[in-house]
């Protein structure tokens, strides 16, 4: 313990004399016209009394960044592992959950939750990112604000609104490595009080395994009406996705022969489609809301495997899900004075319907051949509040709560399962403080609960007997930071922990979720950004994360103080950017990402993965209308895997490797 503060004091040493790209919440904190919506209201960034990181479009396009989920790794700091389908979807992990990550990590797109409700990561690769204006990405839990699911924060993805006069646009392409190809095309067209955006994008990738073809087809659009304040907008975004499944590498073979495929036959296809209209409408003191939601999800797959269960056992599975969710989110803003203290007042409602349905054929040595239906239903519905006040012209004083009471039935005919039904009332709280110290410092603190509610498939039932349905997930959180703004420069340094109760975890070798023992997260960030000079930036971030069992048996193993699995301890990223002339950026992003536990390794009984760190570079030079660029991602060739899963023995394991060094060029025409 004492050499990992030891590590971050020295950490801290560095970071304070640099920055993170994506600074806190600013572009200008001098004169705070930065715009954030983490309240659910568009505000300044100087009233947000927790900080908020923002990332804008412009430090996006002078990134390394190609895909959304980069730009949140590496401009953000989230910490990402590799997504098995080979579409740029990587699950997102704030503050250390693990496999579970992207379940504790909430992803909105224009305040609308695009986080799936069946375990699978939110599908950032819908979003294009050229249409983006920038992205909030809140650490600590959201749940007052925005319910179940957010235990580690929230990201809350803002596109550009087709609100300025005339006609623009953009066409790019993309080539590299592994026969990647990504074009992308978009235009927007405003008139006075209505605007119109449409864009669309083709990826294709083979990928760095046999057997891990991805295919995506997007597209995305808005029709608004009115201004950024009083508005109607309609948005719609669809997707096509088409993947290859390679399976799981065995140690042995991740160096004989790390890019072949285990299930050279696996498949899975899936389609999507999010419509929405969302409105604001501002009456003196008072601003009304109001947000509809409509997302459907088909998905399709086929898969093999073995299991060792009386010996070895193989088996096939063809699988087809429908996914449906309705969301109705009404909510008021009340801006006034109260005793001559500038006062926020954030009513709000929320409700959704979620139904799910998976039908499934299934052929098993040991079991024979199945099918099987499973019907799901999961309705919420919660009302909270949120009030900021300025208590004098340096303190600010927030104060939330929220309930939400959740209803979920469950059936299934494969074990066979009867229907199930169960209600769970849920609240959530948060208290914030931040005081300003003088020479620009100021100091904040928090403390609250969050929640979160299994989704219907993490409750799936594959073999008797099968338990009850998983308790929800709750947590209780505490922060402190302090940070720092300059021209040009800012700085932030936190302190977190969370105890948190039934968390829920995936266990890799029963294919089934469970309640984990009581466990605690807690951690140390450090991030900065300072110009050297007028054409250099540097930018920094530490992360320190310790994800432990405060109690607990598996196996027959005291877990008591234990590491939870897949949670690195230390994370440090770098970002140097080189304005060489007017026109020409260089880009030097590393991110290191230590050591971490094996999944299924609750005993802590087998050694711990090993640590990694991956180099990219990127220059583009800009003619015109016109941005070439050319970069490479890993480049020094780091082999390396970012998820692995030990057997139930504790003698080996399996992983999946990520990409070596691989290229790409790519151009781009605006109008």
């Amino acid at each position: 313990m004492q050499n990992r503060f030891a590590i971050a004091a020295c950490a801290a040493a560095v970071v304070s004399s640099f920055s993170v790209h994506a600074q806190l919440a600013k572009t200008n904190l001098d004169d705070g016209t930065v715009i954030v919506t983490a309240s659910r209201f568009k505000s300044s960034a100087l009233d947000q009394p927790i900080a908020v990181q923002v990332i804008t479009a412009d430090e996006i396009r002078d990134s390394s960044a190609t895909t959304v989920s980069e730009v949140l790794s590496k401009v953000g700091g989230v910490h990402t592992r590799i997504n098995f389908t080979g579409i740029p979807d990587s699950p997102l992990d704030l503050r250390g959950f693990g496999f579970t990550g992207d379940q504790n990590t909430l992803v909105l797109l224009n305040g609308l939750r695009i986080s799936e409700n069946e375990g699978a990561p939110a599908r950032l690769s819908a979003i294009p990112i050229d249409s983006i204006e920038r992205i909030e990405i809140l650490r600590g839990g959201g749940a007052v604000l925005y319910g179940g699911g957010a235990t580690g924060g929230t990201i809350n993805i803002i596109t550009r609104s087709p609100v300025l006069e005339g006609l623009t646009g953009n066409v790019s392409a993309l080539a590299g490595s592994h026969k990647l190809r990504d074009l992308r095309g978009g235009m927007q067209y405003g008139s006075g009080d209505w605007g119109l955006s449409l864009n669309a994008q083709r990826y294709e990738n083979d990928n760095y395994r046999d057997n891990n073809r991805a295919e995506l087809d997007t597209m995305s659009g808005e029709l608004r009406f009115g201004g950024r304040e009083d508005f109607v907008a309609f948005n719609f975004i669809a997707d096509d996705q088409k993947s290859r499944l390679p399976g799981t590498r065995t140690e042995a073979q991740l160096s004989s022969d790390p890019r072949g495929a285990t299930t050279p036959n696996d498949f899975m296809n899936s389609r999507s489609e999010l419509f929405s209209l969302r409105g604001e409408k501002r009456f003196g003191e008072v601003t009304l809301g109001l947000d509809l939601g409509q997302r459907n999800k088909t998905f399709n797959s086929f898969g093999t495997g073995t299991y060792d269960f009386f010996g070895i056992q193989t088996y096939t599975s063809q699988m087809d899900t429908d996914m449906d969710v309705t969301t109705v989110s009404p909510r008021m803003l009340w801006k006034a004075k109260l005793a001559g203290m500038d006062n926020r007042l954030t009513v709000g409602a929320d409700w959704s319907d979620w139904t799910y349905t998976n039908r499934s054929n299934g052929a098993d040595t040991l079991f024979g051949n199945s099918t099987s239906r499973t019907v799901g239903n999961q309705d919420n519905r919660a009302i909270y509040f949120r009030d900021e006040l300025a208590v004098t012209s340096g303190t600010r004083l927030s104060l939330g709560a929220r309930r939400e009471n959740v209803e979920q039935d469950q059936e299934e005919n494969l074990t066979p399962l009867p229907k199930e039904s169960v209600e769970h009332h849920l609240s959530a709280y948060e208290l914030a403080l931040q005081q300003d110290l003088g020479a620009r410092f100021s100091a904040y603190g928090r403390f609250g609960r969050s929640f979160r509610v299994a989704t219907i498939d993490e409750n799936r039932c594959l073999l008797a007997p099968c338990g009850p349905l998983l308790k929800p997930q709750r947590s209780h959180d505490r922060e402190l930071g302090v940070q720092w703004s300059g021209k040009g420069a800012s700085f932030r340094a936190g302190l977190y922990e969370m105890d948190v109760d039934d968390e829920i975890h995936f266990n890799a070798l029963t294919f089934s979720n469970m309640n984990l023992s009581p466990t605690r997260h807690r951690g140390l960030e450090l991030e900065g950004r300072l110009p050297l000079g007028e054409s250099v930036d540097v930018a920094a971030r530490y992360t320190w994360t310790e994800a432990t069992f405060r109690e607990g048996i598996y196996g027959g193993v005291d877990v008591t103080g234990n590491d939870v699995p897949v949670v690195p301890r230390d994370r440090i990223g770098l970002n140097l950017g080189w304005q060489a002339t007017a026109a020409t950026r260089l880009t030097f992003n590393v991110n290191y990402v230590g050591s971490q536990r094996y999944d299924n390794d609750q005993a802590n009984r087998f050694r711990s993965m090993p640590s990694y760190t991956i180099a990219d570079i990127k220059v583009s030079h800009a003619m015109g209308a016109w941005r070439l660029a050319a970069g490479v991602n890993n480049l020094f060739d780091e082999d390396y895997y970012s998820y692995g899963v030990v057997n139930g023995a504790f003698t080996t394991f399996n992983a999946y490797p990520e990409d070596r060094r691989n290229a790409y060029v790519s151009a781009e025409y605006r109008f």
